[in-house]
């Protein structure tokens, strides 16, 4: 970062950086940092230094809360980056701060709970992070459905609501083997997960529910147990993306029974990035040509037929059109049912790609 001397501030700073050191120094220094942490450059520069993380981490065993909660805010702004990530859990001093962070998120009586959620909620938005904490759970028998435990329990911890805890678990599920305990047909896991599709009191919560079922559904191996009645996955996607129409006897019959005839005040989700990531996750759950059937013989078309004409959010049309075109197409030809599987041709790739680049472009200008 121009006009800033690393080996000059390692020197100077890094005394301060410490639970020794006298409190009001060591209060400038980590307040210097936390402002530092404020922009990508200063991220960049904080973030690759050993001395400079090494000695915020030393500070969040501080005993004045005021310097451990601006060490968990740093530590938080710079694992914005993927590389201050990395460099965090790669730590020479602390060579155990994965199973540390996960120990303290899950501790029912840490007061920083909320903070380690969204530090390890960032750092684990990487595959090479989510490994490193996967791994700690992995360790354990109970690890993951401890952890489903603790984020289902909103009493838990009576001093954090750990709603960052279901981004932890949504950002550890592209690790397979964390999808494998998630969906341990004997462990009662997945189930657990599910009201918290349409849990009121946070966005946070429900986002990072969904986008935990969204990577289970990415092993298409256990596509029929989750749309079978022992999960019953299929109405939980579908229920925050249906409103207050009314059908009649005919399609409300060959709804799944927890859409029939709602009520006139029902509303829709109302985040627009939790909405594209159901469509998504129903999209993937119609892979194979079972999937496909299951999913049209439950009307799914017709919710998102009225579902079309409200949503107002350009970013999610092409989302909803490529769902609503598999719901009314014919079946592929024998070989290609598999669309998980399916090969599509580089010219037709490339046509779709050059077409997605050409949204993103025309979305990016209409922000501007």
């Amino acid at each position: 970062m121009e006009g800033l001397d690393k080996e000059h501030l390692e020197k100077e700073f890094g005394p301060f950086l410490n639970p020794e050191a006298k409190l009001d120094v060591k209060g400038i220094a980590i307040e210097y940092f936390l402002g530092l942490s404020g922009g990508k450059e200063g991220c960049l520069f904080v973030g690759n230094s050993d001395k400079f993380l090494e000695g915020i981490v030393s500070l969040l065993k501080d005993n004045t809360k005021d310097i451990v909660e601006k060490s968990y805010k740093t530590l938080i702004n710079l694992t914005n980056l993927e590389t201050a990530s990395n460099h965090l859990l790669s730590l020479p001093s602390y060579p155990n701060l994965a199973a540390e962070f996960v120990k303290e998120m899950l501790d029912p009586e840490f007061e920083m709970a909320d903070y380690v959620c969204q530090l390890v909620s960032n750092v684990t938005r990487t595959e090479n992070c989510a490994l490193k904490v996967a791994s700690v759970l992995l360790h354990t028998d109970q690890g993951v459905p401890n952890l489903v435990n603790v984020l289902c329990s909103t009493k838990h911890n009576p001093k954090a609501n750990l709603h960052h805890l279901a981004t932890v678990l949504g950002n550890l599920t592209q690790i397979r083997e964390i999808r494998s305990k998630v969906m341990a047909e004997d462990q009662f896991v997945v189930q657990r997960l599910l009201p918290f599709i349409e849990f009121k009191d946070s966005k946070t919560r429900r986002h990072g529910i969904i986008a935990c079922l969204k990577n289970c559904c990415f092993d298409v191996d256990c596509h029929e147990w989750l749309l079978s009645d022992t999960v019953d996955l299929l109405p939980r996607l579908l229920l925050p993306l249906a409103g207050p129409e009314e059908f009649d006897d005919d399609d409300n019959e060959k709804l799944p029974d927890d859409l029939q005839y709602l009520p006139p005040d029902k509303i829709r989700e109302p985040d627009p990035e939790i909405r594209k990531m159901l469509i998504e996750t129903i999209f993937k759950l119609c892979a194979t040509k079972n999937g496909r059937h299951f999913v049209k013989e439950k009307n799914t078309y017709i919710i998102m037929r009225e579902y079309h004409k409200w949503e107002e959010h350009e970013a999610n049309f092409h989302a909803l059109m490529n769902l609503i075109d598999l719901l009314i197409a014919d079946e592929p030809e024998p070989g290609m049912e598999n669309l998980d599987t399916l090969e599509i041709p580089q010219d037709i790739e490339e046509k779709f790609l050059k077409q997605d680049k050409q949204r993103e472009e025309m979305e990016t200008t209409d922000q501007t």
